[in-house]
């Protein structure tokens, strides 16, 4: 099934914004419409209070209540120009004094039982045949002492009955504003976002021949800058890791080429016409040794490429550094004496390391020392114990290496000499493979150079393996 896919961070924005919208305006809308209906039903109960007061003070000046049948004129004349008004009267016994109002549809018989206990300035709700209304009950007693219930009703007023309408109002109004604001938020989304588009413009541009552009992060908003920054350092390595491969593939290309040509044209030659028996063994003997050096750089290869990728399983444990110096020195003593160099050991204590990978290490470290040391010189491999780690040094005098090429020195395939030679068998992979033998033991490697004097290759070992860890 296929996945759906996400929401554009516009319509996700905009969404949020006409949410906000609406909310807002609902909120607002809903405060007016709470803020008026609250106005305009405490105005009607003010005047329902006051016509109240005002008939009550009517039955109070009369005789008695029939005068107050007999003059009704004038107590309904109180509350003419009220439609939604009504008033009714009735005396101790229940018995219906006056009735009247506009509202001939509301009835309010029932509603004397309801009201016998009220207080006079407490305005109360009730239903009553016809609708709603909201009462105000009070007592009061003619001259001659008849008492009587007054109770003042009124229906929905015209004021609330306009509420309606404008309920009406205020959510067209807030479905309109929401509109308006969605359709504005569209277009400040695209402005903002404009950015992020200049960005992905630029990115567009950069491939593999262009790995050097990088983003613009003075032409982009401040919150940005984290992600371009980020986004650059990454171009940075690509592009150090692509010059990497692209100098690694250029010097795989010139050092197979070497021994493939010589195969190649050893064949040709031998070919070319027939041949004695020693010349054919010549022949193969110097086949063979070029493809022991073909061998030899496709295990190298191999070996770089499983350490980087973590493919390489150590079995570290702890070593006596005087012994393994020791036998690697053991190792090299008769290529020493070939080139008329002393190898020279001290040190004491314990290493964790893998057996096998250190001793490839130190082998290359020595070998390389020893090539490059003049005759009647000395090859010095001395451990130091620090707090935390074992530090191997090998050191050796001659012409020493140049500090613009100290960085560059643990790269495959470099050699020092510009002309690129392959003379001595050496495939420029041994500091190569050093440097992936620290990565794997959590160490480093470092050299110092004095051209002209003293060399020194270290390797610094924790005491504590990462794998222990």
């Amino acid at each position: 099934m296929k996945a759906r896919d996400p929401l554009s961070m516009t319509l996700r924005l905009v969404a949020l914004f006409a949410l906000v919208a609406l909310l807002t305006f609902a909120g607002v809308g809903n405060y007016l419409y709470r803020s008026l209906y609250g106005e305009l039903e405490r105005r009607d109960d003010e005047e329902l209070l006051g016509k109240s007061r005002s008939i009550a003070h009517l039955v109070q000046e009369a005789t008695s209540l029939d005068g107050v049948r007999n003059n009704r004129h004038v107590l309904l004349d109180t509350i003419k120009g009220h439609d939604q008004m009504l008033l009714l009267i009735v005396d101790a016994a229940g018995a219906t004094v006056l009735e009247g109002g506009q509202d001939k549809s509301v009835r309010l018989e029932g509603l004397a039982r309801q009201a016998g206990a009220a207080q006079a300035d407490v305005i109360r709700g009730a239903e009553v045949p016809g609708g709603f209304v909201r009462f105000v009950a009070g007592q009061s007693a003619a001259r001659s002492g008849e008492q009587a219930l007054v109770i003042m009703a009124l229906t929905t007023s015209d004021r609330m009955q306009l509420l309606g309408t404008y309920q009406k109002q205020v959510w067209y109004a807030a479905g309109i504003g929401t509109f308006l604001a969605t359709l504005l938020s569209f277009f400040l989304v695209r402005r903002g976002l404009r950015p992020l588009r200049l960005m992905a413009t630029q990115a567009r541009k950069i491939s593999a021949s262009r790995l050097d552009t990088r983003l613009d992060i003075h032409a982009a908003p401040r919150e940005l800058h984290e992600i371009m920054e980020s986004f650059n350092a990454m171009l940075d390595r690509l592009h150090h890791s692509f010059e990497r491969l692209t100098q690694f593939s250029s010097d795989l290309a010139h050092d197979l080429r070497t021994p493939l040509n010589n195969l190649l044209v050893q064949t040709q030659v031998a070919l070319s016409k027939p041949r004695s028996l020693e010349e054919y063994q010549a022949l193969l003997s110097s086949s063979v040794e070029e493809y022991e050096r073909l061998s030899r750089m496709m295990e190298s290869m191999l070996f770089l490429a499983r350490a980087e990728n973590a493919h390489v399983a150590l079995q570290v444990r702890r070593l006596d550094v005087a012994g393994e110096l020791g036998r690697i020195a053991g190792y090299f003593e008769g290529i020493a004496e070939d080139a008329n160099v002393i190898i020279e050991v001290s040190g004491e204590g314990y290493i964790f390391a893998d057996t096998m990978l250190l001793r490839r290490a130190m082998g290359n470290l020595v070998a390389n020392a020893i090539r490059h040391a003049p005759a009647g010189s000395a090859v010095r491999i001395a451990a130091v114990d620090l707090a935390g780690a074992t530090v191997v040094r090998v050191s050796n005098t001659g012409e020493g290496i140049l500090p613009e090429l100290l960085e560059r020195i643990f790269d495959r395939f470099y050699r020092a000499d510009p002309s690129r030679s392959s003379a001595g068998g050496t495939s420029g992979l041994g500091l190569a493979i050093v440097r992936s033998i620290m990565h794997l033991h959590g160490g480093e490697v470092g050299v110092t150079s004095v051209p002209g004097g003293l060399t020194v290759f270290s390797l610094t070992f924790p005491k504590v393996p990462e794998s222990a860890t």
